[in-house]
């Protein structure tokens, strides 16, 4: 009988090539490596940067359980894992591919040596030079003769894993000095810092070090006074329970207090923040996405806007996760339920910001009153300075002031660019947006100070002078401010 088979090995010079095109930049391949420390039970990583100019590598040490060589051969193994096989609730992993691809789309040259409990260590290499010479499969057992250094940590260590990326080549691709190549590590440190929050936020859980400083978990859902949570919910798929949770931030307005701005980020950044963000056993995998909804784009109206979903490692499939970790879609079956979900988050805070931030529950009886009042006659809209308010009213009683100020109020009143503030807001909306800078408050701070001695003019009590300025805008918009008058009041003139 003729053969009914024939084996085809790949060619490894080739195939290894291949290898460093799945898609990772340096931050995902760094985070797919502490994917592995995680799972090996790690409390502690450390990712050290040297610089040493083309010879320039990182080293990903853990303290997990390590390994023995059975085990370490099998990890250096192509496809190791079967993508569908059942893993333990903490195992962040899928195909068995991310420590060798992970590291092969960043350099050269890897080597792995671990060691378990009261165990010697063990060692293997993946040397893509090696390969191409010899054609072949051959992991070495020996480390380059100038990697001791990166191991002493590891040596120090009751167990663990250290894992060395030399021969840098993509890397260091554009590194010309040692400046640029800081810059990438600080990169990369505000991607873990993002990626892995949720176990970083839990310090018994794990805690991450680049060059021996600690990375510090950035929340893009930071809980503050104005933030808004959304009813939660729970779908079911094929792979498992998805938790959704919406949840409208607050506008930057309202971010008076000093820890508030830090939890927030730089509002320049929220704009690329917004959508759907994905996690999987607490691991960030897509981070601010509208997950390809028909004319649902990342604009300034919708800044606001971010959704929480939670998966289970059971749902890999279901939501044809990546090698990378970096992209993730909805089923089929979620995805209308998904769109409602986002629709009414988008219409959450869109209203938020149409009211330029005003609160989504306005303290006690009485109805926010603006600045400008908006007037429609025989269809044609005109804005008018709104004369009551306080810091206007204070300056129209002084006899000699009015007729100055009532001429300027006009000047402004008729010469508003409303096509020109319609235009920007469609087409730059970057730019027409105001933040609450120092000297933003400031001023505030000075209109608070006249509409006061104003109010208290016309005999209102303190209390009925807070009251009245709480709801008139932008007052409304600084309780700080606000709360800062009722404790500290102007001192009577």
């Amino acid at each position: 009988m003729p053969p009914l088979t024939e084996d085809i090995p790949p060619r490894a010079s080739v195939l290894a090539e291949s290898l460093r095109a799945f898609g990772y930049d340096l931050g995902t391949a760094i985070a797919d490596l502490v994917d592995n420390s995680i799972s090996a039970g790690a409390a502690n990583v450390w990712i050290d940067f040297t610089w040493d100019g083309p010879d320039s590598c990182i080293a990903i040490t853990d303290d997990g359980r390590g390994m023995s060589e059975s085990r370490l051969r099998d990890a250096m193994r192509l496809g190791s894992r079967h993508p569908g096989e059942t893993r333990a609730a903490d195992d962040l992993g899928r195909f068995g591919l991310g420590l060798k691809t992970a590291s092969f789309s960043q350099c050269r040259c890897v080597t792995v040596r671990t060691k378990e409990k009261h165990q010697s260590p063990v060692l293997r290499r993946w040397d893509l030079d090696h390969l191409a010479k010899a054609d072949a499969w051959q992991v070495l057992l020996q480390a380059r003769q100038d990697s001791a250094q990166h191991f002493q940590r590891l040596d120090a260590l009751p167990s663990g894993t250290c894992v060395l990326c030399q021969q840098m080549d993509r890397v260091m691709r554009g590194v010309v000095n040692r400046d640029v190549f800081i810059e990438r590590c600080e990169q990369v440190e505000q991607h873990l810092a993002l990626v892995f929050h949720r176990l970083l936020e839990q310090p018994a859980h794990l805690r991450l070090f680049i060059n021996e400083h600690p990375v510090e978990p950035f929340d893009p859902f930071f809980i503050g006074f104005a933030t808004r949570e959304l009813p939660p919910h729970h779908l079911q798929s094929a792979g498992g329970t998805v938790h959704v949770e919406p949840f409208v931030m607050p506008h930057e307005s309202k971010l008076l207090d000093a820890e508030e701005k830090k939890l927030a980020g730089d509002p320049k950044d929220w704009t690329a923040r917004q959508g759907f963000y994905i996690y999987r056993q607490d691991r960030l995998l897509v981070a601010g996405s509208w997950l390809g909804y028909r004319d649902w784009r990342k604009d300034e109206r919708h800044k606001l806007a971010r959704i929480r979903i939670s998966l289970p490692n059971t749902s890999d499939e279901d939501w044809q996760i990546d090698v990378t970790k970096s992209k993730a879609r909805p089923p089929e079956s979620l995805r209308e339920k998904l769109r409602l979900i986002g629709k009414s988050t988008r219409e959450n805070a869109l209203r938020v910001m149409s009211y330029r931030g005003e609160r989504l529950t306005t303290p006690g009886t009485r109805s926010v009153r603006h600045v400008w009042d908006q007037i429609v006659h025989h269809g044609r809209t005109t804005y008018l300075v709104n004369r009551e308010h306080p810091a206007i009213a204070v300056l129209l009683e002084d006899r000699q002031q009015k007729p100055g100020v009532e001429a300027m109020l006009k000047v402004i009143e008729e010469s508003i660019p409303v096509a020109l503030i319609a235009y920007q807001s469609q087409e730059e909306p970057e730019t027409t947006p105001q933040g609450s800078t120092e000297q933003n408050v400031q001023s505030i701070k000075a209109m608070l100070n006249q509409a006061w001695h104003g109010l208290r003019s016309k005999g209102l009590r303190n209390e009925e002078i807070l009251t009245a300025l709480a709801h008139w805008e932008p007052f409304n918009l600084y309780p700080a401010l606000l709360q800062e008058l009722r404790e500290n009041p102007p001192a009577q003139q």
